[in-house]
């Protein structure tokens, strides 16, 4: 069996043991062409507060659901629009917080929040200083569709939660993963137009190889000889870049 094939192997039967391991409460599994982790989403119905709805998700494993990405959005308006269109009205909390006193948000897994899709038609965020918690807002009479719009944590809403799937066969190979982030100054080769799976089997390939960026808009590979750990001053942000050290 080539290297390649193996890789596949491993790939297709983790992600059916894990499919079928937790497809039981899940509405959907969205799987990111990068990082370590699928994202299983469901839908609360029961109207409660932010805080209510994130202890509500913990008790399946979650929190008020990630979207953080494009495809995460693209996912989610395909996976529950149907639910919500016969609902007509509908708003859901999501897991983003903010904004902090530099005007960031974040994810409740403390990760910096960088995709947004902010309901242009009503107010540029940030809004009153009492609305640090977001909503998905569903208006079929108004024709508005899974827009972001910011609200005070304490009123009662539906909620969208969602949890991580770990990766088995790609988490036991990288050791640290850093979302947004960029490792310069140790390049040993870039590829371009690699998906993060076939860039982390270039990494494989390599000799030389301590840890990837993987750009997932331009679908660019590095291939680095240092870590970032070795050298911290050099892992930088970067939105649509994220950095994985090799488990050694």
């Amino acid at each position: 069996m080539t290297e390649f094939a193996l890789l596949f192997a491993l790939v297709f039967f983790y992600g059916t043991r894990i499919q079928g391991m937790n497809s039981a409460i899940c509405s959907g599994i969205f799987r990111p062409l990068t990082g370590l982790h699928d994202y299983c989403y469901w839908m609360l119905t029961d109207m409660q507060s932010s805080e209510q709805s994130n202890e509500s998700c913990g008790q399946d494993g979650g929190t008020l659901a990630w979207v953080n990405s494009p495809e995460a959005q693209a996912f989610v308006e395909k996976t529950f629009n149907q639910t919500l269109y016969t609902a007509t009205l509908a708003t859901l909390y999501i897991g983003v917080q903010g904004p902090d006193v530099s005007g960031d948000y974040h994810v409740y897994n403390g990760e910096k929040q960088y995709y947004f899709n902010w309901d242009a038609s009503v107010y540029t965020p940030p809004g009153r200083p009492d609305w640090n918690c977001v909503m998905l807002y569903y208006d079929v009479n108004s024709a508005i569709y899974f827009k972001w719009r910011e609200t005070r944590c304490i009123l009662p809403k539906q909620a969208l939660c969602s949890r991580t799937i770990q990766r088995e066969y790609l988490s036991s190979y990288f050791d640290k993963a850093y979302i947004g982030k960029t490792f310069s100054g140790h390049e040993v080769v870039v590829l371009e137009n690699l998906s993060f799976i076939r860039c982390a089997f270039a990494c494989q390939m390599n000799i030389r190889c301590r840890s990837i960026n993987h750009d997932v808009t331009n679908r660019r590979c590095t291939i680095n000889g240092e870590t970032a750990e070795s050298y911290p001053s050099q892992l930088t942000a970067a939105p649509n870049v994220n950095y994985y050290t090799v488990f050694i």
